[in-house]
């Protein structure tokens, strides 16, 4: 539809021009001053050598053509000649094309007479006195052209062509659309709707995070112990709520967070979800198995990666004692990557790294291991089996579902424990309340995990602060469309 109003719109703007043609009938005659029968071949290439004539400069300084342009074709069966005359004026476009056709007879006669005289002179002067058989052939031109009828003022413009310029819009619409809709598409392939997650892949989303800016929770990013009081915050404890549900038929002492690719916010999902578990008691430790880019220590603050856990893992004498650090965040302590080595996955893939991590399941209540991401190296598919669950972290604005789908087969494929996938750095709507969607998808999840009896299950403070989100939305909402007001809850 918009291709064709566009269609119609180009050709309202046009400017009409008008074309008129007059057409000549071409005869060559087989000789002398006597029509002959028409040589149908002859007069074809006779009428291609007119049409050059009539377009050559010696032809048109003859012609006033009142800013007409002016065209030539030839036909066949007749052979003719056809000139044709556009302009904005449908009478003046008649008028050039007839006096043209015209003027064109008579220098083709004159221009065929010129040729006889030439002959003749020449024949004279060389005293050839029998010459009625060489200029035969040029008297073949004379009155050999004809104008079939006078030329008459076109009836409708030629241009614009509405009909064929609103066919084209609609086409070109038809293109363009399917080319948007397919560029969109693969724009907008990611992963971003919790309920996408269970529908098309057939897992469990363990929640949902909205990007943050270091001028609402700090530049390390450590938004639960640094703003435990936002909606950030809240929305971390709510995946660890998440979390917990998950395995509470099958308990999990070490947890790897993982994502697809890089970038995608893993380590900082699993330094928060770290200082969120600590919140409820207990003791946890965080390993930065990432040998490759390790961030742990730089989130944590702890000054430096080295010793860590790249120097245990390689026997360089040091013991786990030593490599084991203290965070500013009460109740949570860090293994950092220590220095970058060649072969990282052999390290991983070691047993002692499996008899390392069994140690540390014993030390403390939960071991939150971050692994590079699964699909440019093998490190976290090693390590995924290794673990007894894993989380996968997707950035819902850039993760492409296909490397997703590849990621969930190939944890498949280890048997490992997939609680489910995290949705990371969402934009928030407009006019939104960041907690407040998050908070309304969670709080839809209990319910369709509890049953009636167990409502009075769910903390009675997030309830309260969910409503709190929810007047504070419709506030924000009165002040826009006054249609709100008077209306909250």
């Amino acid at each position: 539809m918009a291709g064709g109003l566009l269609g119609w719109a180009y050709s309202v703007r046009q400017d009409p021009i008008y074309r008129a043609s007059a057409t000549i009938l071409v005869q060559y005659r087989g000789g002398g001053l006597t029509p002959g029968l028409s040589n149908f071949t002859q007069s074809e290439e006779l009428s291609t050598t007119y049409r050059r004539k009539s377009m050559a400069r010696p032809f048109l300084d003859r012609v006033q053509l009142d800013g007409a342009g002016i065209s030539a074709t030839t036909g066949t069966n007749p052979p003719v000649l056809i000139l044709t005359a556009t302009h904005s004026d449908p009478v003046t476009a008649a008028s050039a094309a007839q006096q043209t056709a015209e003027k064109f007879i008579d220098y083709a006669i004159e221009t065929s007479l010129a040729d006889i005289a030439r002959v003749q002179s020449a024949a004279a002067a060389q005293g050839i006195t029998d010459i009625q058989g060489m200029i035969g052939a040029q008297f073949t031109a004379v009155d050999s052209l004809s104008l079939l009828e006078p030329v008459r003022p076109p009836g409708k413009p030629v241009i614009p062509q509405t009909r064929r310029n609103i066919q084209i819009g609609v086409v070109l619409g038809l293109i363009a659309a399917v080319a948007i809709s397919a560029i969109w598409q693969n724009l907008r392939d990611t992963v971003r709707l919790p309920d996408q997650l269970e529908r098309r892949f057939g897992v469990t989303g363990l929640g949902t995070m909205f990007a943050w800016s270091a001028q609402e929770v700090g530049d390390s990013g450590m938004v639960v112990a640094n703003s435990p009081t936002s909606s950030f915050a809240e929305a971390f404890r709510q995946i660890r709520a998440n979390i917990e549900f998950a395995t509470t038929s099958q308990p999990v002492g070490v947890l790897l967070v993982s994502s697809p690719g890089p970038s995608e916010g893993k380590s900082a999902i699993l330094s928060n979800l770290a200082a969120a578990f600590a919140q409820s008691g207990r003791r946890v430790l965080a390993v930065d198995a990432d040998l490759r880019r390790p961030t742990l220590h730089r989130v944590f603050e702890i000054g430096g990666r080295d010793p860590g856990l790249s120097n245990l893992l390689a026997r360089q004498g040091v013991e786990l004692d030593d490599v084991i650090r203290q965070t500013g965040v009460e109740g949570v302590s860090l293994i950092p990557s220590g220095p970058s080595p060649p072969n990282p996955a052999e390290l991983l893939g070691s047993a002692y790294m499996s008899e390392l991590l069994q140690e540390l399941k014993s030390r403390y209540d939960l071991v939150l291991v971050d692994s590079p991401p699964m699909l440019p190296v093998a490190d976290g598919s090693i390590m995924a089996s290794k673990v007894d669950g894993l989380v996968v972290v997707v950035d819902g604005f850039s993760t492409r579902s296909s490397s997703l789908q590849v990621t969930l087969d190939t944890v498949r494929n280890t048997q490992v424990n997939l609680l489910g996938v995290i949705i990371n750095k969402l934009k928030r709507p407009r006019f939104g309340y960041g907690y407040g969607y998050g908070y309304h998808y969670y709080y839809r999840s209990y319910h369709r995990y509890y049953s009636d009896e167990d409502e009075g299950s769910v903390d009675e403070g997030s309830v309260n602060g969910a409503n709190r989100g929810l007047r504070g939305l419709t506030k924000r909402a009165s002040r826009i469309f006054p249609l709100f007001r008077g209306r909250q809850t």
